[in-house]
């Protein structure tokens, strides 16, 4: 009996031994792992974003990327039509949560879910609201060779920078206040600031560019466009045909509104523009849009005489390759009467076809 006895608690000493062991395992070893585990994460992650030095909540999709100076939001084409989506991968959602605290921003998802950090600096707070914004389509980005664009943008929605009252930026969630909403009050700093809020941080940027080896062009060559007559790319699959457009004084009438200004001084001018050159763009195959292009006749507008944009672009789901044509409009000399009508004009036009793959640019690609 006393041997079943030592037998048993034997046994029960090994296995508290066990868990002991367990404990002191997980205890020891828990922190390592789990931090080699998040450096992992974001090596990978690294190397598909790059990371502004100071976070703003714009996503610049579309727009070219300089290695210096970041997002260059002056040469984005406007309008590019963007979709939202929410991230439901934790790796993904783990990087921009570790971006966001590192950048001083804090959740904005109440007392329960805000950013708490005990002495130890363990404690993390539930992540919400990790979003990805992209273009509708990529073939809406205007790639240019050699040149690195933001194809996609890693958004926390309940993140908020906040000035202190010195300039600096630090986060700021009052612990035990919420409005109405549940959402943290942004409350007064050390110095007495009030500061501001404002919802949403993007943390990071991926790029992409046109994979030169895949890339293809073949050009039409340049036309002279005559007035008023039609010009025809059968390669190219459009008609052409130039024109002068006028409001007559005092009929209290504009211009179409669907043409495409030549310049931005020129769509800002529009409804005081009583004369334009419209050059109009016909495709002789369905699925294509029309396009008219206007040129400032009266008032003349420096600087508004040339054009180059996109009319058509598509994705071959085939071999992911963009194919688009791109047109090129030059008005050499143009020149209207007092009367409205044309007195000179010298325009050439050329248009380009393309296709190309694009391939991510990742750290040290720049």
């Amino acid at each position: 009996m006393n041997a079943i006895r030592g037998n048993t608690a034997c046994a029960g000493l090994a296995a508290l031994l066990a868990v002991c062991m367990l404990t002191t395992l997980i205890t020891a070893c828990g922190g390592t792992a789990m931090k080699t585990h998040e450096e992992t994460i974001g090596g990978m992650m690294k190397n598909e974003y790059y990371v502004p030095s100071k976070p703003v909540d714009q996503s610049y999709i579309g727009c070219p990327w300089s290695k210096q100076f970041g997002a260059l939001k002056d040469q984005c084409v406007p309008d590019i039509a963007t979709r939202k989506e929410r991230s439901f991968s934790s790796m993904q959602q783990d990087f921009a949560y570790n971006l966001g605290i590192g950048f001083g921003g804090q959740t904005l998802i109440g007392v329960q879910g805000g950013v708490g950090v005990d002495a130890g600096g363990e404690r993390r707070a539930k992540l919400e609201g990790v979003e990805i914004i992209m273009a509708d389509s990529l073939a809406d980005i205007p790639f240019e060779p050699k040149v690195p664009y933001v194809t996609e943008a890693l958004r926390l929605a309940n993140f908020s920078l906040r000035k202190a009252g010195g300039g600096g930026v630090r986060a700021g969630v009052t612990s035990g206040m919420t409005d109405a909403s549940g959402t943290g009050v942004i409350g007064a700093g050390a110095g007495g600031s009030s500061g501001t809020e404002g919802e949403g941080l993007v943390v990071a940027y991926k790029l992409h560019t046109i994979n030169m080896k895949s890339y293809q062009k073949e050009e039409s060559g340049n036309v002279a466009l005559e007035l008023n007559k039609i010009v025809d790319f059968p390669r190219a699959k459009v008609v052409v045909k130039a024109y002068l457009q006028n409001i007559e004084p005092g009929a209290r009438k504009s211009l179409p509104r669907n043409l495409v200004w030549s310049c931005p001084r020129a769509n800002a001018m529009r409804q005081n523009m009583v004369a334009a050159w419209i050059v109009e763009i016909k495709p002789t195959e369905p699925g294509k849009k029309s396009l008219a292009i206007a040129f400032p006749a009266l008032p003349k507008v420096d600087d508004c005489y040339f054009y180059s944009g996109v009319i058509y672009s598509r994705i071959d789901p085939v071999t992911d390759r963009i194919h688009r044509q791109k047109i090129n409009i030059a008005v050499v000399e143009a020149e209207v009467s007092d009367t409205l009508t044309p007195t000179a004009w010298v325009t050439r036009m050329s248009l380009v076809d393309e296709s190309f793959n694009i391939k991510l640019v990742e750290q040290g690609d720049l």
